[in-house]
C-alpha cells in the first residue's frame, strides 16, 4: 500500500488502525472508567488470554485436542466455529475458484485485482459474506482496478472489498424496488448505496467507503480478537520474515477459526502449556456492551446498553442483549441452553444457522408448550419464531437496514424474549429527538417500565431476513414478513399497528374472560362467607368448580400470552371456566 501510495495510485484516503481506540475508547468506555475511578474500561472489545503474537508461544492446534476429545472435535469441526477462516483451497461451496460468480450475481468471493495468492486466508461462511486478511496481515479493506494485488499493478481502490451473499441472492434489484414499495428510501440502484456500495451488486465496503475511505487494519489487533488463527513461529523476527509471503505464513498456521485454544486457553491442560480450565469464554465475542448514562438512570443494576453499529445491534451481542433478561437474572448463561463444541446443527454451508442445543424453550416453559400442544395457527411454528427474531447486523450499512420496518440486513438472533404487545412502542430507537433514520447514530435497545429490554411487534411478527431459519428454513412459512410470507396477501405485514389489532383481536376476549373469572371466584368466595348453612355436599361441590376456574385462571396468567400461544384453545378454556362460576353460583343461589 505504502509502494501504490508513493506511486499516486491509490483511490480514497486510508486511516492506521490497531484497534486500540475501540477497546478503550468505543462505547463511552473512558466516561464509566472516571465515574469508577478506572484507568481504563474496555466496554465493546476484549481481548484473548493470549496472542500468537505473544513469541513464543504455546498453542498446539485443534487436532492435537481431538487426539483425546475426539467427540468434541467432531462437533466442532462441522461448525461455523471452525470455518470462519480458511484458505483458498478449502472452498467446497465454489469448487475453491474464488473468483466464481455466486447466486446468480457478478459478484465473487475475492474481489477485484485480488488473487488467491495475493491473501494469506478468507474470513466468512456462506451464511453471510467474505473478506480477505491479504499476505501481509492486513485486513483487505480495498480492491485493485487495472491490474492486481500480485506485481502491483493498477490502483488500490478504497472499499468493494467484501462479498455479501445478502446482496448477491436475496437483495436483488428486483427485491430492492419491492422492498422499496413499503419502506421508502430503500436503495435500487448501485448508486443509492453510497458509501456502503461499489461498482458490482453483491460486493459491498466493508471498515470502508467506496472510493473515499479505507482502514489499515493489521488483522492481529482486528481479525484475531474473535475470527481467530494461530501461528507455530518461534520468535517475531521468524514471523516477520514470512509476512508477504501466503504459503510460509500458512504453513506455519497451527490453527485458525474459533478453536478449542480459544477458549480453554494456549495448549489447555497439556504439559508445558500456559492454559487451563475456561480464561475465556463465549462472552469474550458474545457480550459486545455500549455504556448508557440513561439506561444506569433506569435501572442502576443494568447500566449497560448494546452496541451498535448502525441502526441495529451489532454482531456479537447475543451476551449484552441478554444482560437485562429475566433469564439472566435467573442465572441462565450461554453454555444453559448451547452446546459450545456443536455451534452450528445443520450444515453449515446453509444460509442459516441451527444450533446445537442441550436446552430448548420448551424444557422450562411447559404450561406454554401446553398451549401450542392444542394446536392453533402457531402450532407448528418454534418459540423462536416469535421471541429471537434475526435482529443482529454484521454490518455497518444504513443503507440497507429498516428497523421500524424490522429488516432488512439482520442475520444474528436476538436474545431478548420478551415480547410488548404495544401499538408503537420501538425496540431499537436513535438518541432522543434524532429522526429516525437508519443512519442515524446513536441508537439504543429501549427498556420498558422494568428497566429489561423488549421485542416489538413489527420484529417478532412482521420482520424481513433472508437467514433467519423460522422463515427461510425447510418447511417455513415466511411468517408475516410483507415480502418473504407465502401466507394470503392479507397476513402480509409492513406496519405495527396491523399487528398490533391483529394480537389484540385475539388476547382481548381471553383478558376480559380472565377478569370476569377473578371476579366470579370472588363473587362466590363472598356468597360463601354470607351463606353459612350451605350443605357440606353443596359446599364441596362449589368448592371444587371455583377451584377448577381458579385453576384455568392460573394457567392463563402463567401462559402470559393472553391467547396469541393458542387463540382458539385459550378461549376455550375461559368459557369452561366461566361455566363452572356460573355452576357454582347457581347451586349457592
Amino acid at each position: 500500500m505504502f509502494k501504490y501510495e508513493k506511486e499516486e495510485r491509490i483511490v480514497g484516503k486510508y486511516a492506521i488502525s490497531d484497534r486500540e481506540e475501540e477497546y478503550v475508547e468505543f462505547s463511552n468506555g473512558p466516561t464509566f472508567a472516571e465515574q469508577n475511578n478506572l484507568a481504563h474500561t474496555s466496554v465493546t472489545y476484549r481481548l484473548g488470554m493470549e496472542s500468537f503474537l505473544d513469541f513464543p508461544n504455546k498453542f498446539v492446534g485443534p487436532k492435537k485436542c481431538g487426539e483425546c476429545h475426539p467427540a468434541q472435535y467432531k462437533a466442532w469441526e462441522r461448525s461455523r466455529h471452525a470455518k470462519v477462516v480458511r484458505f483458498p483451497d478449502e472452498f467446497e461451496e465454489v469448487e475453491n475458484d474464488l473468483k466464481k460468480p455466486m447466486y446468480n450475481s457478478k459478484s465473487t468471493i475475492l474481489p477485484e485485482g485480488i488473487y488467491p495468492d495475493d491473501v494469506y486466508a478468507i474470513i466468512g461462511t456462506p451464511r453471510t459474506k467474505y473478506g480477505f486478511i491479504d499476505k501481509w496481515l492486513v485486513r483487505g479493506t480495498y480492491h485493485v482496478e487495472d491490474g492486481n494485488l500480485s506485481n502491483m499493478t493498477g490502483k488500490i481502490v478504497a472499499g468493494g472489498n467484501q462479498f455479501s451473499r445478502l446482496w448477491s441472492e436475496f437483495l436483488t434489484p428486483e427485491m430492492a424496488k419491492k422492498i422499496a414499495e413499503f419502506s421508502p428510501g430503500f436503495p435500487t440502484t448501485l448508486e443509492q448505496f453510497g458509501g456502503d456500495g461499489s461498482g458490482i451488486w453483491g460486493t459491498n465496503s466493508y471498515a470502508a467507503q467506496y472510493r473515499k475511505n479505507m482502514l489499515f487494519q493489521p488483522a492481529s489487533s482486528y481479525c484475531e480478537t474473535c475470527h481467530s488463527f494461530k501461528f507455530d513461529f518461534k520468535s517475531k523476527e521468524e514471523f516477520y520474515k514470512a509476512l508477504g509471503n501466503a504459503k510460509e505464513l500458512r504453513k506455519h498456521t497451527i490453527s485458525k477459526g474459533i478453536s478449542c485454544e480459544e477458549c480453554h486457553g494456549a495448549g489447555a491442560h497439556l504439559y508445558g502449556a500456559r492454559g487451563a480450565g475456561m480464561p475465556s469464554n463465549c462472552e469474550r465475542c458474545h457480550q459486545r456492551f455500549s455504556y448508557n448514562e440513561e439506561d444506569a438512570k433506569k435501572n442502576p443494576r443494568k447500566p449497560f446498553n448494546v452496541f451498535f453499529k448502525s441502526s441495529c445491534p451489532a454482531c456479537g451481542t447475543e451476551g449484552s442483549q441478554m444482560y437485562s433478561s429475566a433469564h439472566y437474572d435467573k442465572g441462565m448463561r450461554c453454555s444453559t441452553c448451547h452446546d459450545p463444541h456443536e455451534v452450528t446443527y445443520n450444515d453449515w454451508k446453509d444460509g442459516y444457522t441451527k444450533v446445537g442445543l442441550k436446552k430448548s424453550c420448551t424444557d422450562c416453559h411447559d404450561t406454554q408448550a401446553s398451549f401450542f400442544k392444542q394446536g392453533g395457527v402457531h402450532s407448528k411454528d418454534n418459540c423462536t419464531a416469535c421471541h429471537m427474531p434475526n435482529m443482529m447486523s454484521c454490518e455497518n450499512f444504513g443503507a440497507v437496514q429498516n428497523p421500524d420496518k424490522g429488516g432488512f440486513d439482520n442475520v444474528r438472533a436476538s436474545h431478548i424474549w420478551k415480547i410488548k404487545v404495544d401499538k408503537s412502542a420501538k425496540t431499537l430507537n436513535p438518541p432522543a429527538g434524532k429522526e429516525r433514520s437508519p443512519k442515524t447514530p446513536g441508537w439504543t435497545v429501549a427498556r420498558d417500565n422494568d428497566g429489561r429490554f423488549f421485542l416489538d411487534l413489527m420484529w417478532a411478527c412482521g420482520r424481513t431476513s433472508f437467514s433467519d431459519p423460522n422463515l427461510m428454513g425447510p418447511g417455513a412459512s415466511g411468517c408475516h414478513g410483507a415480502v418473504q410470507s407465502n401466507l394470503p396477501k392479507k397476513l402480509h405485514f409492513s406496519d405495527q399497528e396491523t399487528i398490533y389489532n391483529v394480537v389484540v383481536g385475539w388476547q382481548k376476549p381471553v383478558k376480559d374472560g380472565y377478569g370476569n373469572i377473578l371476579k366470579g371466584i370472588k363473587d362466590i368466595d363472598k356468597a360463601m362467607a354470607e351463606n353459612p348453612k350451605l350443605s357440606v355436599e353443596k359446599k364441596s361441590r362449589v368448592i371444587t368448580l371455583a377451584n377448577q376456574a381458579r385453576a384455568i385462571a392460573d394457567k392463563i396468567q402463567k401462559d402470559g400470552s393472553w391467547g396469541v400461544h393458542g387463540p382458539v384453545y385459550s378461549k376455550k378454556i375461559v368459557d369452561e371456566a366461566l361455566v363452572y362460576i356460573q355452576e357454582a353460583k347457581d347451586i349457592l343461589k
